[in-house]
């Protein structure tokens, strides 16, 4: 009988169904289940950065079309007050 026993012990730890293969399967699993929750808090905290930072950019604005210009008085006029916009930033 001891000798059945063990060929039966011997047959289900080859095919992976004995209680020591299967506990090291739980454990496998259990140690793979925590490191994905650890991922799903990484992922959660990376959306919420995301969101806030989305939340401060601000739009393109909208080019202004320039009337073209037409003389040379009309250029150096543009060209000073464009030049008294810059520095008044």
């Amino acid at each position: 009988m001891k000798g059945l026993g063990k060929i039966i012990a011997l047959i289900l730890g080859i095919l992976g169904l004995s209680s020591l293969a299967s506990s090291k399967k739980k454990v496998a699993v259990k140690k793979i289940d925590a490191k994905k929750k650890v991922v799903k808090k990484k992922v959660k905290n990376i959306d919420k950065e995301l969101k806030a930072v989305k939340k401060k950019q601000t739009k393109a604005k909208k080019t202004v079309k320039r009337k073209p210009v037409k003389s040379t008085k009309e250029a150096e006029k543009f060209l000073k007050d464009f030049a008294d916009k810059k520095w008044k930033k």
